[in-house]
């Protein structure tokens, strides 16, 4: 049987066309989709970059304004607190004129700023899907910072910043060795270089441009050996730091300072020890003292416990006699307003009691040294006018809230937890007018605030394990790559200084800082 294939051709031809044409058709309708999804890309893409080009304008807006408002030399930073909000916060910023979308949330109870009482502000910034929170304070530049120093900042090893900038004024020297005191003996480890947390973004403020580092050799005892250290050009800082390195920046504001005297001084006037016409700064401490004494506002006390708190009560003085150290002679020592003062004439002590924790939330003025050990919890700012020594503390926040410690004198940090594997924690800011040394060698410490020096600033610190091996240290070297396992770990939260306005100096500035950019 002749089987007719007549016409089979053209089915064939036909199928073929249908095939190619289905395949056409996909790939113009792929095409046709991928461009309308790069055109909306581009548009998302470019409404992305609009919103955080207009955010950064509305925070150069608020520095700007802020500048030209309060800040001398234009400004008057001498206005009241009710003018400053309703003339500058609210007419300036919050209605401004250029649209932008700035919102006082200074109220809200993750802040709760009193602002009757104070020129802190925060502030939220939105644009788009984007927003930034800014903040306004009168506050010292050190606050600003995880670790610094107005001198010479040196880097001994291993230091891991969590969070925060780094500020070295006139010189900056790192090396991987790392220094520590053993029965007396003074000794040197290798180590690795100190680290930044790679998730964060880091700054190092370096205004003289100087930075010496040594990869090795660098120290014989206690001595430097100087052929050692060589010149670092800033952007070759990565070879200084392991394995993450911040980046180097000039710091374009203007640092602010704080005299510990003159504020020691203002700070007795607010507590009732002068008039309001008299002026504090020609007389001298114990004038101020004496002339305390007879003011209805100051009650001199000889215990801590069971305070008067009535509200005419502004201070409670406590006078040292022969020269003997004053105790905080209780294990909780709250005021209920923070307005008022707690004056130790004299040197003091603030010691934890057994196994309690103690509870401090007051601010303190103390004419002579101070000494705090053991485990306890502040709420609270503290001025020193001689030394302040750190002995074997766990410092932690009473309320969410932390120390912000500021002493005239040296301040030693000393016998952390020795060989211990927990962590002492300090939730603190530590500023020296002097030189401070800290060693986390055979200790653990996580700093939660900050450490500043007005002098110089000498950091040691080693990464991985340490344990006392008879009349010698065994180390155990951490893993180069995991800086987390360094021995001093420190976190700048710079939210932690709104707990404190109070206490905090009154300067002739105001700073504006910005957390990072949030999408929504």
């Amino acid at each position: 049987m002749v089987k007719n294939e007549r016409g089979s051709t053209l089915v064939v031809v036909m199928l073929m066309i249908l095939v190619f044409t289905v395949l056409g058709l996909s790939i113009l309708s792929t095409s046709i989709g991928g461009a309308k999804r790069t055109e909306i890309r581009e548009d998302q893409v470019t409404d992305d970059l609009d919103s955080i080009r207009a955010l950064g304008e509305a925070v150069a807006y608020i520095k700007k304004t802020i500048d030209t408002e309060f800040n001398l030399p234009f400004g008057n930073p001498d206005m009241s607190v009710s003018t400053y909000h309703h003339n500058i916060i609210e007419a300036k910023l919050i209605h401004n004129p250029y649209g932008y979308r700035i919102e006082n949330i200074s109220d809200d109870r993750e802040y709760n700023i009193k602002e009757d009482e104070d020129y802190t502000r925060v502030l939220k910034v939105s644009s788009g899907k984007y927003e930034q929170i800014v903040y306004i304070t009168g506050m010292p530049s050190f606050l600003k910072y995880a670790i610094g120093s107005r001198e010479i900042l040196t880097l001994n090893g291993s230091t891991y910043v969590e969070k925060g900038n780094i500020y070295a004024k006139e010189k900056l020297v790192i090396s991987n060795q790392a220094k520590y005191i053993y029965k007396g003996v003074h000794g040197i480890e290798p180590t690795t270089f100190p680290s930044v947390n790679e998730e964060n973004e880091h700054q190092l403020f370096i205004e003289g441009n100087d930075i010496e580092y040594c990869p090795n050799n660098c120290y014989s005892a206690e001595e430097t050996i100087t052929s050692s250290f060589h010149p670092l050009p800033g952007e070759q800082i990565e070879r200084a730091f392991y394995p993450t390195a911040p980046t180097v920046s000039k710091e374009e504001s203007e640092y602010v300072g704080v005299d510990i005297e003159k504020t020691f001084k203002e700070k007795l006037k607010t507590a009732g020890f002068l008039s309001n016409h008299i002026d504090p700064f020609p007389l001298e401490i114990n004038e101020i003292i004496a002339e305390g004494l007879n003011s209805p506002a100051v009650e001199v006390v000889s215990s801590f416990e069971n305070l008067n708190q009535s509200p005419t009560i502004k201070s409670y003085l406590h006078l040292g006699e022969d020269e003997k150290e004053v105790y905080i002679d209780t294990n909780r020592l709250v005021i209920d307003d923070k307005s008022k003062w707690i004056v130790i004439d004299g040197s003091g002590i603030i010691e934890s009691v057994g196994n309690d924790v103690m509870e401090i939330s007051a601010n303190i003025l103390i004419t002579g040294d101070l000494t705090i050990r053991g485990d306890i919890a502040f709420d609270s700012t503290i001025y020193v006018l001689g030394n302040t020594t750190i002995n074997n503390v766990d410092i932690r926040g009473f309320n969410k809230s932390e120390l912000i410690l500021m002493t005239k004198g040296q301040l030693e940090i000393a016998r952390i937890n020795k060989f211990l594997d927990q962590v002492n924690t300090i939730h603190a800011y530590l500023y020296t007018h002097e030189d401070a040394e800290l060693y986390a060698v055979g200790s653990y410490l996580r700093v939660e605030g900050g450490i500043f020096a007005h002098g110089n600033l000498e950091i040691n610190a080693y990464r991985g394990k340490a344990k006392e091996n008879g009349h010698a240290i065994e180390f155990g070297k951490g893993l180069e790559n995991k800086p987390a396992e360094s021995r001093l770990v420190i976190k700048n939260d710079k939210r932690l200084f709104l707990n404190q306005a109070q206490g905090l100096p009154k300067i002739d500035r105001l700073e504006v800082m910005t957390d990072l950019m949030r999408k929504e």
